[in-house]
């Protein structure tokens, strides 16, 4: 009689073990205390190495900076993508990048111009000084120029501070009292832009403000100022350079792509929520996307856009089988804007209310920081 095989085979616990002694002996040879480390995450530990030391006795000439390397904004951001590199910011070009222009908001006028505070501040002293003002005092940490006190008569004057002065003072009826014009230069909502402000103070009229007046004296020679020096900017009078002086402006920076704590992405603007509004508004009638609905009293817009736009990749086949995914499909999000204190929050969400994904969202920020204003 022939006895019967148990039902299990006596190799079977063998070929288990050898398997989990396999999948165990792989883990150990590719990570990062095994025989092959893996370094796919090392840039999450990279640290800044100390300056190169040149012993004194070699020659220093030959080891010079050929080329400029421009400042890099720093991206703290490497803790949330444990898994892959997180992808660089799109860069989109707008043909308007390098005017001069005039923005007014609820009785506030500046002027903003295409080039970082460090290009525009020696244009700022080139126009005092082609019009025969004296620079009383500068203070480049504050981005702020002062002209000398002048004293306005009933002479002809030529030049263009003097003249706009002396037309305001006799249509407003002043006669008495000295005159200043001043200057602040800020960094603009746009990386690389600059905002440049300008006060006019009567000491007769009012006391002269520290460290900047919230208005004009006369407003009108406020106004008149702006055009005629965003007129000699824009002309390119002078030969661009560089003030290593005002590359400490310390300014903060009025539009700051950033991360929460739980690692979202989010537009910080440090202005008021009157500025907030328009300049997002402003920044999505540029972008190319559809704002299909907005809603003041919540900050929020409600807009619709194709990824593709974002710099992003090409929907994949399972992506074109989702509705509204597909190729040429668009999406809908709402942007919102929050006060933070002092500054203004803007973050994007889906139409549900859930947090827009993380790659997505960053690059919708950052259009909306390039187009704006």
């Amino acid at each position: 009689m022939s006895r019967r095989r148990p039902p299990y085979a006596p190799w079977r616990p063998t070929l288990v073990g050898a398997l989990l002694c396999a999948l165990a002996g792989c883990a150990w040879i590719n990570d990062d205390r095994g025989f092959i480390r893996n370094t796919s995450d090392d840039y999450l530990d990279a640290r800044e190495r100390r300056p190169l030391v040149i012993p004194d006795d070699m020659e220093t000439s030959p080891i010079r900076s050929t080329y400029d390397i421009p400042a890099i904004a720093p991206k703290p951001l490497a803790r949330h993508f444990p898994k892959r590199a997180p992808r660089p910011d799109a860069i989109f070009a707008d043909t308007s990048d390098d005017a001069v222009k005039i923005q007014r908001l609820a009785g506030r006028s500046w002027l903003v111009v295409g080039d970082p505070p460090a290009t525009a501040w020696p244009v700022v002293k080139q126009f005092f000084g082609d019009n025969g003002v004296a620079v009383a005092a500068e203070s480049p940490t504050d981005g702020r120029v002062d002209g000398g006190w002048l004293t306005v008569g009933d002479e002809e004057y030529r030049d263009v501070v003097r003249d706009v002065i002396q037309d305001v003072r006799n249509d407003a009826g002043v006669s008495s009292g000295r005159d200043r014009v001043r200057f602040l230069i800020e960094h603009g909502i746009r990386p690389g832009s600059s905002e440049i402000h300008i006060r006019h103070e009567n000491d007769a009229l009012a006391t002269p403000g520290e460290p900047w007046p919230a208005v004009s004296a006369l407003p009108d020679v406020e106004e008149q100022l702006l055009h005629e020096f965003g007129g000699y900017y824009g002309a390119d009078v002078t030969t661009q350079s560089i003030s290593m002086i005002a590359l400490d402006i310390a300014s903060r920076e009025k539009a700051v792509v950033e991360r929460d704590d739980e690692g979202y992405p989010l537009l910080r603007l440090n202005v008021d929520f009157e500025r907030a509004w328009a300049v997002v508004g402003q920044a999505l009638q540029r972008a190319p996307l559809s704002v299909n609905d907005l809603e003041r009293s919540t900050g929020s817009f409600q807009v619709e856009i194709d990824p593709r736009e974002l710099g992003g990749d090409r929907p994949g086949f399972l992506s074109r089988l989702i509705p509204g995914r597909g190729r040429g499909g668009t999406r809908s999000f709402d942007v919102r804007i929050v006060s933070a204190g002092d500054s203004q929050v803007v973050q994007v969400f889906e139409p549900g209310g859930d947090p827009a994904p993380q790659d997505l969202s960053q690059q919708l920020l950052v259009m909306l920081r390039e187009f704006a204003a």
